[in-house]
């Protein structure tokens, strides 16, 4: 390249012309930057002389140019050794995460958290190697810190540093839900209009629960880990997340609480914070049935909120379950938007009659309509509250079946346990509920052993439940769009998926309650990042693929010259750096590329 001086009558005006070759082999060339009049040059020039000031600048293009261009050949001896304790490659795909983490403004709230604190640790510098790690190499807070010295940056710290670090996240965390979700509202598009709770648990590898302990106040208070109902059945203590998720799928607000602790009390107070902090008022919060307790109901049945609940037909009154049995007077639930699309395109009718009522005792209705899904809807109340609610039942053919097959492989093991004469612990979902056992002979005597027979009466009781579900609201929209947002609940189960399995949020190495507190937070942005991600690369792939790929990719040292990609590019890396605006899959990334792409990864 070189400085092109255009000069007029009454101006003086500089570019920076480069010559190259045309298709024909031609020799010509082109502008490939203005830099000014003489006047604007010398105002960049910020006092030196302009025309040196543009000769340099031009210099500095031309070799940013070569070494763009520069084949490198690294000198390798087979027979010298790799120095000892010297780091052979870095970790990459933190790049990718890191752009989204400064987008989302984490290191300012770090910041704002850390002022007028004579913190001796960068706050910010521990929470990006704990949230990349997550997702990268989740372990140990010990093993994430023996990680430190593989990424391109090694963090600066010391192992105290993260568990001071996890103290102070705790401390904050409900000012880091806040802004984080104000954060991120700004950088994608997020759906709030519908929120999703859910609440799970995580073992630690202990078998002794967190002990009472007395404050000075004289309260007594239990410890996080206690045992509880363990969602995987194991028999150590547990602590209990709760979670919101936005119809978008992003986490919204979280909480933590002893393993003990009854699911329905938790949702209120977790609310209050989306209500209070987040200033979202405006809300559907729709749940599963062990949440649908009738406070929550209530808290959510206003001009602002509404409520959107799974509805045991069991624990309906006698009157109202009659009513939801009945085979008589039974609707079409419409097809979706989806669905009538594909009908209309195979030639298919896409429209019902909405006032036409079914049988379900016909044997035409199941012939003829058994892909199909009915409801039947009205309003209930409470008689000793007064509280109201519409509840809407539906009814599917396949899904009677599909009970009917699982019971029926149920029974099977039920049967074998009675001719083996054994039964074990009774659970709503296991085949011992159809069980009966009896100590006692028929003429009322004392029996020395037991005597296991099938409960007929259980299975028949169960039997006329199949195919039907319930879920209950106060909002008056049309029942294809409630039963919408209610299919759409798989988000929360789906997120803490993500959390158990991909980031592998438990067992948890922490042990006060700060530092569980911290752990759980620090897994809260690695979700929430991680789904910024996905949308990023507009769902396409699962999150397995993103997860491996991510750790997959690292970068071999090549002394005094750079690094050479060690994964295997593929769409999945192609669109990384598309959406990214950088590459590290050339067949060699300089030094001084590496360096741009750290200062564009901040500067995001």
């Amino acid at each position: 390249m070189k400085l092109k001086i255009s000069r007029s009558k009454n101006s003086c005006t500089l570019y920076v012309q480069k010559a190259f070759r045309d298709k024909t082999g031609k020799s010509t060339s082109k502008i490939v930057e203005r830099l000014g009049s003489l006047d604007e040059v010398r105002a960049r020039a910020d006092g030196a002389d302009p025309m040196e000031w543009a000769m340099e600048y031009v210099r500095k293009l031309t070799l940013e140019e070569k070494e763009q261009r520069r084949v490198v050949m690294p000198r390798l001896h087979p027979s010298q050794l790799i120095p000892k304790d010297v780091v052979q490659s870095y970790v990459c795909g933190h790049l990718f995460l890191q752009r989204l983490y400064y987008k989302v403004g984490i290191d300012r709230i770090c910041a704002k958290i850390s002022q007028n604190r004579k913190f001796d640790f960068d706050l910010d510098c521990v929470l990006q190697l704990l949230v990349f790690g997550r997702i990268l190499s989740p372990s140990s807070k010990l093993a994430t810190f023996g990680s430190c010295a593989g990424y391109l940056e090694p963090f600066k710290l010391e192992l105290h540093h993260i568990y001071r670090s996890l103290d102070v996240v705790a401390g904050n965390e409900t000012y880091i839900q806040k802004r984080l979700f104000k954060n991120s509202s700004r950088v994608v598009k997020r759906d709030t209009t519908v929120l999703y709770y859910d609440c799970t648990n995580y073992f630690f590898e202990t078998e002794k629960a967190d002990p009472v302990v007395e404050g000075e106040d004289g309260s007594r208070k239990a410890g996080l880990r206690q045992y509880g109902a363990s969602k995987e059945h194991r028999p150590n203590p547990i602590v209990q997340m709760g979670m919101f998720i936005d119809k978008t799928g992003f986490p919204v607000a979280m909480c933590i609480n002893p393993g003990n602790t009854n699911e329905q009390v938790t949702l209120i107070p977790t609310e209050k914070i989306i209500v209070e902090e987040m200033g979202i008022e405006r809300i559907v919060v729709c749940t599963d049935g062990g949440l649908s307790s009738e406070d929550n109901r209530s808290y959510n049945s206003t001009a602002e909120r509404s409520f959107i609940t799974v509805q045991s037909l069991k624990k309906l009154n006698e009157t109202y379950t009659e009513w939801a049995l009945e085979t008589k007077g039974w609707k079409l639930v419409p097809w979706t938007e989806a669905q009538r699309t594909a009908r209309i395109a195979r030639g298919l009718s896409a429209d019902d009659d909405p006032e036409m009522t079914f049988d379900l005792g016909e044997e035409s209705t199941a012939r003829y309509y058994g892909n199909r899904t009915f409801y039947r809807e009205r309003w209930i109340v409470n008689e000793k509250t007064g509280f109201s609610q519409r509840i809407i039942v539906t009814f599917s053919f396949r899904y009677r079946a599909y009970l009917k097959a699982l019971r029926d492989r149920q029974i099977t093991v039920a049967e074998n346990m009675v001719k083996r004469g054994c039964s074990g612990k009774k659970r709503a979902t296991s085949p011992e509920r159809f069980l009966i056992e009896s100590h006692a002979t028929e003429h009322g005597e004392e029996a020395v052993f037991k005597t296991v027979a099938l409960n007929l009466g259980a299975i028949a009781d169960e039997e006329k439940y199949d195919g039907f579900y319930a879920v209950c609201t106060d909002l008056n929209n049309h029942v294809s769009e409630i039963l919408g947002y209610n299919h759409n609940r798989w988000e929360s189960e789906d997120a803490f998926r993500v959390l158990k399995t991909d980031l592998k949020a438990r067992p948890a190495f922490v042990w006060t309650d700060a530092h569980i507190k911290g752990h759980f937070i620090t897994c809260f942005i690695a979700l929430l990042l991680f789904r910024m991600l996905e949308c990023e690369l507009e769902y396409k792939y699962t999150s397995s693929q993103i997860i491996s790929t991510l750790r997959g990719m690292t970068l071999n040292i090549i002394p005094g010259e750079g690094y050479r990609p060690n994964y295997t590019r593929t769409d999945l890396t192609d669109a990384l750096h598309e959406k990214a605006g950088f590459r590290t899959d050339t067949q060699i990334v300089t030094n001084q590329k590496i360096k741009q792409i750290l200062k564009m990864v901040k500067e995001s």
